[in-house]
């Protein structure tokens, strides 16, 4: 299917919600990211978008650094959107899942 049975308006809208072609839209560690105008992180990083924002198509987030390793410290824990609990806000983003809330999930 090309461009000109599909419309030039609809590929547009396309490639603006799928975050442009290949890393050319890649960002690093801080910037704006997300998937209409923003580009995906580079990468090693990820998306980490506001919390409470889970079924929110299209929202935006900042560029973050994903760890090897997370510290051992007392348990800050936090409620991924897959509805999972983890130890602290470190092991989610590991993880690569957006936050829920603080505390653990009900």
């Amino acid at each position: 299917m090309g461009l000109k049975s599909i419309g030039l308006g609809a590929a547009l809208a396309c490639v603006l919600l799928l975050g442009g072609v290949g890393a050319a839209g890649a960002v690093g560690v801080g910037h704006i990211c997300g998937p209409i105008l923003h580009g995906a992180c580079d990468p090693g990083l990820f998306c980490d978008k506001k919390p409470n924002t889970c079924r929110l198509i299209g929202g935006t987030g900042r560029c973050v650094r994903i760890p090897e390793l997370c510290p051992l410290t007392a348990p800050m824990q936090v409620c991924g959107c897959n509805h999972i609990t983890y130890w602290n806000d470190c092991e989610r983003i590991q993880a690569k899942v957006q936050k829920w809330h603080n505390g653990p999930c009900k």
